[in-house]
């Protein structure tokens, strides 16, 4: 089917895309027909109460004319509109004629194939020739031929883990009270201990199947209870033709409809056990459940504890039974706990390959006590100082022998963006400052060059994906190593060869390109004084009017600082947070609370009092940032340092915004200090709580201007930050 999408409403929910025959989806034709009628757009005559509809109806109750009747609209292009949740679709009637034969009918492919090639010759010819043998099972909800028992399928069938069991004993009351059990005479063949029940209840699962405009959201309840009556889970193949376990979790009927037809060619082998409470079938093997596969079972643990250690388990698992094991659970979109990455399956696949790089080549990737207490600081709530020292220390004391260590760990603890920050941070100035001795050590490189694709597949944002960026201008010597190195590894081979190039094409100096965008402007507040109270007193929704004055504050200058304190000292905004915002974002004051009077009042005495250039200086001072000399001139080399890697981005995840911390306090010093702003706006954003803004072009320029004018000391020749922008 290709409709042709008309309009595309916000979706609200997720059930709105697959949403059910309930008020919310009522709800969403009428906002959606009265949002056309307001339009004045002309759309197709509606599908609902339509000819074809009613062939719909005729199909779902199993009347075989209507498999007739539908036959001249395969070839018909003619429109309908068709609704979708909040979208609506103008479709060809032939589309739609596809669709209800395919959800209608089960006929095999080698009876008929129901695709675009169809017409309505072909079909009524096919009608006409097996009319006698079509027939409608009520169980399964669709017109066949081929008996359901006669049909071969393809299944596996596995033991439940004792936590499965478990659970499912848990639940057992309720799954046996659900009303469809009760509706179809389903409890009375579980107590009479008929295995026709098992057949049963496969055939409910297929007749409610998910439909145009109708999920099928219960669907667990149905494999719970089989699992729970059989002891036993039943694989059976998906419309990929592979064999899935989780047949609740596939949107396409495929694998229902082949546990139908395995319960309806093996329900007669079941025999109760009265000493195991169950059904039992003996003629079938029942394979043993992989260690790994309980170990994912237990990711969607309730207890944090649990689904850690699980998966902490599954990173030192063998390395085809977890990727394949993650591949399949990702697939099936399967819960978890979010203690874990927010992607768990995607990093449990680079992270076993990771540890098994790491096993077969003697690398330490756990660490020692020292590297969990240094992480669980790091994941703990630290002061600005207390944080940036430790991450100073680390840079500093770290070693290649202990590195990958912390990456793996800092991979485990990706949920806190705190530590996530750090780490982007500690890796990009850690790698630099240790580049000549990666580079000079085949180990080290290879090493290096398998995490870096490692983890560019762990399909998420952040400095993981920059690996190869400290390669950008390599000299000579790191060009050759990558040109004379030889790995069995083709992962290694293939990041030398991206390395290669990367270090072979001169990236020089660029001046931005566009130094003034929507979020970062200059700005002249003329009557602020009088312009914030009137805005502050309008009588409107609080929330519009919080947006008035947010706007308002992000257009204000520096000099005008000290009376938008005191003008919205009692002025209270709908989300408390975002009062003071202004002052870190497009100011750069990110080490105070603001909502703190005492803080606040501090700041403005300070402010008062002294020259812009000692009010950045003394925040810094208060941040324990060492940038100075020791006879309190700037130094120039410790802040070319920050600038380069202090505009940090997250190792993974993060949101993707840049903690900026001091590097703008940093910059407004030089500003101040050489008299311009490099054409940059004179504040660091205009950000009204809604635009984000950060110092990497800022701080590059500022980077190159030190070394253009010959104020820097040291060489600054190490690799480029991971955080390397090509403007």
């Amino acid at each position: 089917m290709k409709p042709l999408l008309i309009l595309s409403f916000f979706i609200i929910t997720w059930n709105c895309s697959f949403s059910q025959n309930n008020d919310r989806d009522s709800i969403s034709r009428v906002i959606a027909k009265r949002i056309v009628k307001e339009k004045g757009i002309k759309l197709s005559p509606e599908f609902k109460g339509s000819a074809l509809d009613k062939i719909r109806i005729g199909l779902l109750n199993g009347d075989k004319t209507d498999l007739l009747k539908i036959a001249p609209y395969l070839d018909s292009t003619r429109k309908l509109t068709e609704y979708l949740g909040y979208h609506i679709l103008e479709t060809e009637e032939r589309q739609i004629a596809q669709r209800l034969i395919i959800e209608n009918c089960i006929f095999l492919n080698t009876e008929i194939v129901i695709d675009n090639k169809i017409t309505a010759k072909s079909f009524f010819t096919f009608y006409k020739q097996n009319e006698k043998r079509i027939g409608f099972s009520v169980d399964a909800g669709a017109f066949l031929i081929a008996p359901l028992k006669d049909r071969s399928v393809n299944f596996e069938i596995q033991e439940l883990s004792e936590t499965d069991k478990n659970n499912l004993k848990e639940n057992e009351n309720v799954l046996l009270n659900l009303p469809w059990v009760k509706k179809n005479h389903i409890e009375q063949l579980i107590n009479s201990k008929n295995p026709y029940a098992l057949f049963k209840i496969a055939a409910e699962l297929f007749k409610g199947r998910n439909r145009f405009d109708n999920y099928q959201s219960d669907a667990k309840n149905y494999i719970d209870l089989l699992d729970l009556l059989t002891g036993t889970e039943t694989g059976v193949k998906n419309e990929h033709q592979k064999i899935t376990l989780h047949i609740d979790k596939d949107y396409d009927p495929a694998s229902r409809l082949n546990l139908l037809i395995y319960f309806a060619k093996n329900y007669p082998f079941y025999k109760w056990n009265e000493t195991t409470g169950r059904f039992e079938n003996d003629n079938i093997k029942v394979e043993p459940i992989e260690q790994e596969r309980v170990y994912f079972q237990l990711l969607s643990s309730k207890v944090d504890s649990v689904a850690l250690n699980a998966f902490l388990k599954l990173t030192t698992g063998d390395v085809l039974r977890v990727q394949r094991l993650a591949d399949e659970y990702e697939n099936a979109d399967m819960d978890h706990n979010y203690v874990l990455p927010i992607f768990p399956f995607r990093f449990l696949k680079q992270m076993v390959a990771l540890t098994d790089y790491c096993k077969s080549n003697h690398i330490d990737f756990k660490g020692g006590p020292d590297v969990l207490d240094n992480c669980d600081r790091l994941n703990s709530k630290l002061s600005f100082p207390q944080r940036y020292q430790l991450e100073n220390k680390l840079i500093n004391t770290l070693s290649l022998n202990n590195i990958t260590a912390y990456e793996y760990w800092f991979l485990v603890y990706e949920q806190s963006n705190d530590l996530s920050y750090s780490a982007g941070r500690i890796l990009d100035a850690f790698y630099s400052k240790n580049w000549s001795k990666i580079v000079n050590d085949k180990k080290q490189s290879d090493l290096y060059l398998k995490k870096s694709i490692l983890f560019e597949r762990l399909g998420i944002i952040g400095i993981c994906n920059n690996y190869l960026n400290k390669f950008i201008n390599a000299d000579s010597a790191t060009l050759n190593m990558l040109k004379q190195n030889v790995s069995s590894d083709q992962d290694i081979n293939f990041q030398m060869a991206k390395a290669i190039k990367l270090g072979e094409r001169i990236q020089p100096f660029k001046i931005a390109s566009k130094k003034y965008n929507g979020g970062n402007y200059d700005t002249i507040v003329n009557d602020f004084e009088k312009k914030l109270p009137e805005l502050m007193h309008l009588k409107i929704d609080s929330s519009d009017r919080d947006e008035k004055v947010s706007t308002l504050l992000s257009q204000i200058n520096y000099n005008q600082v000290g009376v938008a304190l005191k003008l919205i000292e009692n002025y209270s905004f709908k989300w408390n947070d975002s009062k003071y915002t202004f002052m870190d974002r497009d100011f750069g004051f990110f080490n105070c609370d603001f909502n703190d009077p005492v803080i606040r009042g501090d700041f403005l005495d300070y402010y008062n009092k002294h020259t812009e250039a000692e009010v950045y200086a003394h925040y810094l001072d208060k941040a324990k940032i060492v940038y100075k000399n020791a006879y309190q001139s700037l130094n120039y080399d410790k802040i070319y340092e920050m600038l380069k890697f202090d505009t940090a981005n997250a190792f993974v995840g993060g949101g993707g915004a840049t903690r900026d911390n001091e590097v703008y306090l940093l910059i407004k010093l030089l500003e101040l200090n050489f008299k311009t702003t490099l054409g940059f706006p004179c504040k660091l954003c205009n950000s009204a709580n809604m635009n984000g803004c950060d110092s990497l072009d800022r701080a590059k320029e500022w980077r190159n201007y030190l070394k253009e004018n010959k104020l820097l000391k040291l060489s600054h020749k190490e690799p480029m930050s991971f955080n390397y922008q090509d403007n």
